[in-house]
């Protein structure tokens, strides 16, 4: 099964919270960046609209939040809804589940264009998709597996992030010092600091090299290069990283806590 090949308006979804603007560096510019180049790449047009819930929580139901709300009400048959993954639509395994069907009887498909790239978690139900053959769709069942067990991730990793808040270790990571992990971040090396008697916190120093790398690759990703460019443009213009993949480019430029004094 595969999307309606008719297509109306392309909108797409972006939101953060007042706790991870603050805290974690996540960008309403970057994520509506990604939407952007995924609807050029896939469609070869601009997103028709923009809906953006700035300071709304994720656990917020999808028809209580102000511009969500304003995006079901006006979409319809054969419009296309971007967002970049799962969490910025849901945090609520439950209310994505509620909502599918709804996206699907509207004729409305969906993509989460970081996490699963170009592959539909919603789309329109065709009028052949009756009777006892639709209740054996393998992609709408695979769908709706994928969707209750990153959501339900999604749920997890949300509340390790206010464990990390409530122990103090993003305001470490504020002031420079790795909050774990077991490899060094792209841009530093760890540095172990003791404070106290038995108190120990891994510094991460920057490495001016790759600091360089770093600051040309936000450079390119602000004038709207998509990562697999700018890996290009990486192996091209720094001899001391001729492997630079794409994957790599796209880890060092969202990540989230470490470093956040640079």
């Amino acid at each position: 099964m595969i999307p309606n090949k008719q297509v109306n308006n392309i909108y797409g979804y972006v939101r953060v919270s007042t706790l991870e603007q603050a805290r974690n560096g996540s960008s309403i510019e970057l994520q509506k960046d990604m939407i952007t180049e995924f609807v050029k790449d896939k469609y070869n047009r601009e997103v028709t609209e923009f809906f953006s819930d700035e300071g709304v929580s994720g656990t917020i139901p999808i028809l209580d939040r102000p511009e969500s709300r304003r995006l079901t009400d006006v979409m319809d048959e054969h419009d296309v809804i971007v967002t970049t993954r799962l969490d910025r639509f849901s945090r609520s395994s439950k209310n994505l589940l509620n909502i599918m069907p709804v996206l699907e009887d509207t004729k409305v498909t969906l993509f989460f264009c970081e996490q699963f790239g170009d592959i539909p978690i919603v789309y329109p139900k065709t009028k052949e998709d009756k009777g006892l053959g639709a209740r054996f769709d393998m992609n709408e069942i695979t769908n709706k597996i994928m969707v209750m067990v990153l959501s339900a991730t999604a749920e997890i990793e949300h509340g390790t992030i206010m464990d990390r808040l409530g122990d103090g270790k993003v305001d470490w990571a504020e002031k420079g010092y790795s909050i774990g992990g077991n490899g060094r971040p792209f841009g530093y090396e760890k540095v172990e600091e003791r404070f106290g008697a038995t108190k120990i916190r891994t510094k991460l120093v920057p490495i001016p090299k790759e600091q360089e790398v770093i600051e040309f690759m936000k450079r390119a990703r602000k004038r709207g290069l998509g990562y697999k460019k700018i890996s290009t443009q990486v192996e091209s213009r720094f001899p001391d990283f001729p492997e630079f993949p794409y994957h790599k480019v796209k880890r060092v430029l969202t990540r989230k806590f470490q470093a956040k004094a640079s």
